[in-house]
């Protein structure tokens, strides 16, 4: 498995439309995208405690959220639903702030909860958007712009169904950010802020770094943009298996998986709802469920 090189030294209202792409990014161009942020990020966290909290859960309590448990399965080849996610902590485990960017994969937990999040934005899939809002878990979304203005209305009808927080991964997904000048990252970081922000109305706080490659100067860049920190991972979901930064290969409680949207051209014939039914089977039948990302850091 290729672990992403990194550089680690320390210095509003929505708009529904529909826009195609200028011909900037070919078919080719995509399969390189998807190719490169396959691996697995590398290891930062901050170290805190959690109460514990049993994973399982009750046809009563998906029946209570309004999930139907009968069409998940019939739906999504025998999955059940997963079980609502614990309280989050009073006191968010990790402590996000933009004069001093986090860099994190995992967030220190006891509960054996696991946070989703999808990058880029190559693949468009409605049924995926009818996932979403049959599972009702949540999901944090990192969109790179040149990757989602031939559509950007697809990641608006994400974001409405009130399960998906959007991100930002740069305008044109620079996978080598270290060697860009201080100007130009502050130009991919920035102007995705804008632009997030023309298109869905919010502004994020979280970066996540294209490849998960990233130096000192893109730690300030992130900070001169305004956002707070930058999100790694400890998983990675490739097709119908998962690729694990340790030899456990095993979820661990609070650990960040990414996934990352992509359809039969980057799955080898598989569509992205089966990719994402084969990372929930994972998640499931390791005994976790899913919460939200942004209640814990």
């Amino acid at each position: 498995m290729d672990v992403p090189k990194v550089v680690t030294d320390t210095t509003t209202q929505r708009w529904s439309r529909r826009r195609f792409m200028g011909g900037a990014v070919g078919v080719a161009a995509l399969g390189s995208f998807a190719a490169a942020c396959s691996g697995a990020g590398p290891s930062a966290s901050v170290l805190l405690r959690a109460p514990s909290w049993p994973a399982s859960g009750t046809a009563a309590s998906a029946a209570a959220s309004g999930v139907d448990a009968e069409l998940i399965s019939r739906r999504y080849l025998g999955l059940k639903p997963f079980a609502p996610a614990p309280p989050p902590p009073a006191v968010k485990p990790i402590t996000l702030s933009a004069s001093d960017p986090a860099v994190f994969s995992h967030v220190p937990l006891t509960d054996k909860v696991v946070f989703v999040t999808i990058d880029d934005g190559i693949e468009k899939d409605p049924k995926f958007i009818q996932m979403v809002k049959d599972f009702q878990i949540p999901i944090t979304i990192s969109l790179a712009d040149v990757l989602i203005r031939d559509d950007y209305a697809y990641f608006e009808k994400l974001h409405e169904t009130g399960h998906v927080s959007i991100q930002n991964h740069t305008v044109t997904h620079p996978l080598h950010m270290p060697g860009l000048s201080a100007s130009r990252q502050l130009d991919e970081i920035s102007g995705q802020q804008e632009k997030l922000h023309r298109e869905y109305g919010t502004r994020p706080y979280i970066f996540r770094p294209p490849g998960g490659n990233y130096d000192a100067t893109t730690i300030a860049s992130v900070s001169e943009a305004g956002l707070k920190g930058l999100m790694l991972w400890k998983e990675a979901m490739e097709i119908t298996d998962m690729e694990y930064q340790t030899s456990a290969h095993a979820l661990n409680p609070g650990d960040i998986i990414l996934c990352h949207f992509r359809g039969p051209a980057q799955l080898h014939g598989e569509t992205m709802v089966h990719m994402m039914i084969h990372l929930y089977k994972h998640i499931q039948a390791q005994g976790f469920t899913v919460a939200d990302i942004t209640k814990y850091v």
